[in-house]
C-alpha cells in the first residue's frame, strides 16, 4: 500500500532567490470545493480510532458510508519475540510475502456509528471477506440498501472457520420501541461526526517488516 504526497517537497527545497516566482495554489485556494474542505470538521492529532468489537449479542450500528473507506491485506504473525502481531501487506515488495512466504488476508474497513454503547461514537469496523460480501449484498439490494439508508444490528458467533456474522436491518421507526433510542438525537450526532480515512490504517515501514521476516526464517 503506497501513499503519494500531494505536495512535492523538492519544490520547497530549491534555493530561494528574488527571481523565483511565487508558488500559487498551495495554501491559498478558491471556490466552494475548497471552502467545503476547510469547513469540514477535522480530527485532532493523537485521536486514535476505536476498533469495533463484535459480540454474540446484537449491537446497533449506523454506517457513515455505503462502502469501505480502506481495503487492504493483513499479515498475522505468531512466531516472533514480540508476540502475535498484525502487519499491513506492502504488496509486491512485501518481505513477509517474498521472504517469509506468509499469505495475507483481505480486510475491509468501514466507518460506523455505534449506538448500543450508551452514547453514540464513531468506530472502525474491520470486516473479513465473508462479512464484507454480506455487506455488499445488502448495499446493492434495492429493498435493503444502500447501507446508509437504515440501521443495522450486527453480531458474530463461533470462531475460526465456524465464524458466522448476522446482519439485520433496523428501520428508523423501530428505534424507539426496540432499542429505546431517539432518531432525531442520532441524526444530530451523525451531522457532526467525523469519519476516518485510510490514514487510520497504520502501514509499517518496509525495514520493520524485513526484520520480522528474518526472524521467521532464522
Amino acid at each position: 500500500m503506497n501513499y503519494t504526497p500531494t505536495v512535492n517537497a523538492d519544490d520547497y527545497l530549491a534555493e530561494d532567490t528574488v527571481d523565483n516566482a511565487a508558488k500559487h495554489g498551495t495554501t491559498v485556494q478558491s471556490g466552494w470545493g475548497a471552502a467545503a474542505s476547510a469547513l469540514k470538521p477535522k480530527r485532532e492529532a493523537g485521536d486514535y480510532p476505536t476498533d469495533f468489537r463484535f459480540s454474540e449479542q446484537a449491537q446497533l450500528i449506523r454506517f457513515m458510508q455505503d462502502e469501505p473507506f480502506a481495503v487492504y491485506e493483513l499479515h498475522w504473525i505468531d512466531a516472533i519475540k514480540e508476540g502475535r502481531r498484525s502487519f499491513v501487506c506492502l504488496g509486491d515488495d512485501c518481505p513477509l510475502c517474498t521472504i517469509a512466504g506468509d499469505k495475507p488476508r483481505p480486510k475491509f474497513a468501514f466507518n460506523i456509528i455505534v449506538l448500543s454503547d450508551g452514547e453514540p461514537n464513531v468506530q472502525i469496523m474491520t470486516a473479513p471477506p465473508s462479512f464484507a460480501r454480506q455487506l455488499q449484498a445488502a448495499n446493492d439490494d434495492p429493498r435493503r440498501g444502500p447501507l446508509t439508508k437504515y440501521y443495522w444490528a450486527v453480531s458474530r458467533t463461533g470462531s475460526g472457520n465456524t465464524t458466522q456474522y448476522t446482519l439485520d436491518r433496523v428501520r428508523g421507526t423501530d428505534l424507539a420501541d426496540e432499542w429505546e433510542l431517539d432518531e432525531e438525537s442520532i441524526n444530530t450526532f451523525a451531522t457532526s461526526a467525523v469519519a476516518y480515512d485510510k490514514s487510520a490504517v497504520y502501514v509499517s515501514p518496509r525495514e520493520d517488516l524485513l526484520k520480522v521476516a528474518r526472524q521467521l526464517i532464522s
